[in-house]
């Protein structure tokens, strides 16, 4: 019997915790109101206490009961199109009806105090009415300017929400292109070289561990990602052979920054994958990494069997190309540039990020 007495007094204690933390906003202001208008009706006034506390405790009902309505009740349920009319009628009658009960319960007060108390009670009503106009006004105002911000802020949440969402498919969709060309390329090796193949599966499975692990990250030491290029590069390399000659620069000012993971490996992919084969002439592919003044730069020039008719890199599989330019849009919004230049005999793309 004991322990369910505790149990029940805990239970209350608790809900009635919960109760006061969520309205506690509620309870301070009007804790400041009513010790507001207390303090300044006495230092006003020098009415008695008890008739100041009553004066206080009418206005406080009338006008806690007319702000409650007008937010909680008229604005959820008739303030939408086709219904104003019917919120501005519901608002007219409770401040009419507030200001009645104030005005009523007012001069009851005042003529209880002073038998000779002759102010007409039409008077304190319409005084309660703009009073109560008052108020509504501020809480309306207010509540609007409240709910605007937080509409705001669950418009950006959401749209941060759906940004991240688009970036995770974005990358997602890297993945597997990846794991085509390498595999690819370590099955080409295993045929000319078991003992190269080896060696270069165990570069693979770090470059998947890259993938897996540091890549989950919004952004990434450049650092981390320049290995990464250089390691799928060696390994194209390899898989080519010595029908391509490589090209490649990285200045040493090109460090001790981020940037977002897997955004530059389509590009290099790209290159790779329609580079010319031609027998007659030089096969290139070229790689020119930048940083200066906040601005990294990365350029790729590969040579290409017809000009002119060459396809666009990352037409294939419906990435490349339309994947890094929608994530530039979203990571770098106005800071960025991506140039095409199919020349002759050479396609060139340039990549310009403000990372700083």
């Amino acid at each position: 019997m004991e322990g369910d007495c505790i149990l029940r007094f805990s239970l209350l204690f608790c809900s009635m915790a919960g109760f006061l933390f969520r309205y506690r906003w509620h309870f301070l202001f009007w804790f400041l109101y009513y010790i507001g208008w207390t303090g300044f009706s006495l230092y006003t006034y020098h009415d008695p206490v008890w008739l100041t506390l009553g004066v206080t405790t009418a206005w406080f009902l009338g006008q806690a009961t007319m702000i409650y309505l007008a937010v909680y009740r008229w604005v959820p349920r008739l303030l939408r199109p086709g219904r104003t009319w019917l919120f501005f009628f519901a608002l007219l009658v409770s401040i009419f009806c507030c200001a009645a009960f104030t005005a009523v319960t007012m001069n009851a007060l005042l003529k209880t105090t002073d038998l000779s108390y002759t102010l007409p009670l039409s008077s304190l009503f319409w005084y309660a009415v703009l009073g109560n106009a008052y108020w509504c006004i501020a809480a309306l105002g207010f509540t609007f300017v409240r709910d605007r911000f937080r509409n705001d802020r669950r418009d950006q949440r959401l749209k941060k929400e759906h940004v991240e969402n688009e970036l995770r498919f974005l990358k997602s969709q890297l993945n597997p292109h990846f794991l085509f060309n390498a595999i690819n390329s370590i099955y080409v090796l295993i045929r000319k070289d078991p003992a190269l193949a080896e060696h270069t599966l165990a570069r693979f499975s770090d470059m998947l561990r890259y993938q897996l692990y540091d890549c989950a990250t919004d952004f990434i030491p450049i650092e981390k990602e320049i290995t990464y290029l250089e390691n799928y590069i060696r390994l194209e390399q390899l898989r080519k052979g010595p029908t391509l000659n490589l090209d490649y620069e990285v200045q040493k000012t090109v460090r001790d920054f981020s940037i977002a993971p897997l955004l530059l490996i389509p590009l290099v992919e790209n290159a790779f994958k329609f580079v010319s084969s031609c027998t007659h002439r030089e096969n290139q592919v070229r790689f020119r990494l930048r940083f200066d003044q906040s601005q990294f730069q990365l350029e790729i020039t590969n040579t290409v069997d017809e000009p002119g008719i060459t396809k666009e890199p990352g037409s294939v599989g419906g990435v490349g190309l339309d994947n890094v330019r929608r994530r530039l849009e979203l990571l770098y919004p106005g800071r960025h540039a991506l140039n095409i230049d199919p020349g002759h005999g050479s396609y060139t793309v340039l990549l310009k990020l403000q990372v700083v």
